[in-house]
């Protein structure tokens, strides 16, 4: 039974639907110009959520990648080389289409963690379930400005499900999270100054 939570969870909170999640709520509190939210929604789906998903199963089933989890560290790096080069068209498709800063923010903060995810993975497996988690509770730490224990269990929640399957130590949830959610606040207080 609590393998099969630890799954469900792991499966609920891949980092494409922690990516949906937080672009849709910021969608909903930036924008009251429909035009503007459906076209944050839409790259953000297209972008961060459909193709990446396309990909890994794609992946996955031409046995590049030999489980959902994608235990070996070198078999994540294609899938994370191609999500960067899609955040990046993300960014430009959001830069064009003008949307809000703070979209423009995220999505640089996207793209330079998994750069830095990249690197890491050369030599060590960090979570990216805790880093695709830590971008959505860093910003929306940034855009609530509230006390934010009473999040934390799902960052808690996820840690827990994936050292239950034993598909990481807890040095690497961790280090995940951490590196999920510093840069991305820092990136998103500093972008909104810029503009």
């Amino acid at each position: 039974m609590k393998i099969k939570l630890a799954k469900i969870i792991s499966y609920i909170f891949v980092p494409p639907v922690s990516l949906m999640i937080i672009f849709i709520i910021i969608a909903n509190q930036i924008y009251i110009d429909t035009r503007l939210k459906f076209m944050t929604l839409v790259i953000a789906a297209m972008f961060g959520f459909i193709l990446p998903v396309f990909v890994f199963l794609f992946l996955r089933k031409n046995g590049k990648i030999i489980n959902d989890d994608a235990t070996l560290k070198e078999e994540r790096t294609v899938p994370f080389l191609i999500g960067i080069g899609l955040a990046i068209i993300a960014l430009i498709f959001s830069y064009f289409h003008e949307l809000h800063s703070l979209i423009l923010g995220l999505w640089i903060s996207y793209i330079l963690i998994q750069i830095v995810v990249v690197l890491i993975n050369l030599n060590w497996k960090i979570s990216a379930h805790l880093v695709g988690i830590g971008i959505p509770y860093a910003t929306f730490i940034f855009l609530f400005k509230t006390e934010f224990s009473y999040i934390l269990f799902i960052p808690i929640l996820i840690g827990w499900a994936r050292l239950t399957l034993k598909v990481h130590t807890p040095l690497q949830i961790v280090a995940g999270f951490l590196l999920g959610t510093i840069p991305t606040y820092f990136i998103l207080t500093q972008f909104i100054k810029l503009f």
